[in-house]
C-alpha cells in the first residue's frame, strides 16, 4: 500500500523511524509507515489535508462550497462517492 504524503499540522518524533518531523513537513519522509501507525497519527491530529498539486490546504466543506470543491475534499481524504451525487448527499458523507 502506498500512502499519499500528507502535510503535518504539528511536529512529532516518529518512534518507528527515529526521525524528527516539524509542522509543515510532508510525511512519510523515507519509510512507508504501517496502517496502524497512519491511523494512530491521524487520531493524534498531526496531519493537515493538502492538495499537493496546488499546495492548497483543504478545510472541511460546508453548504457554502461548490459541488466541485466538496468532491475535491472527498477525493483528498479518500472518501468514495457517486459522481452524480447532489451537494447534500456529498456533505452527508463527511463525518467529523
Amino acid at each position: 500500500m502506498t500512502m499519499e504524503r500528507m502535510k503535518l499540522a504539528k511536529g512529532f518524533f516518529d518512534t518507528e523511524t527515529n526521525l524528527e518531523y516539524s509542522a509543515g513537513d510532508m510525511y512519510p519522509r523515507y519509510v512507508e509507515p504501517t496502517a496502524e501507525r497512519i491511523a494512530f497519527l491521524k487520531d493524534a491530529g498531526v496531519f493537515e489535508e493538502v492538495n499537493e498539486g496546488t499546495g492548497e490546504t483543504f478545510e472541511k466543506p460546508t453548504d457554502k462550497n461548490t459541488v466541485d470543491e466538496i468532491k475535491g475534499y472527498l477525493d483528498q481524504v479518500g472518501i468514495e462517492y457517486d459522481k452524480a451525487a447532489k451537494k447534500a448527499d456529498l456533505l452527508a458523507l463527511i463525518t467529523d
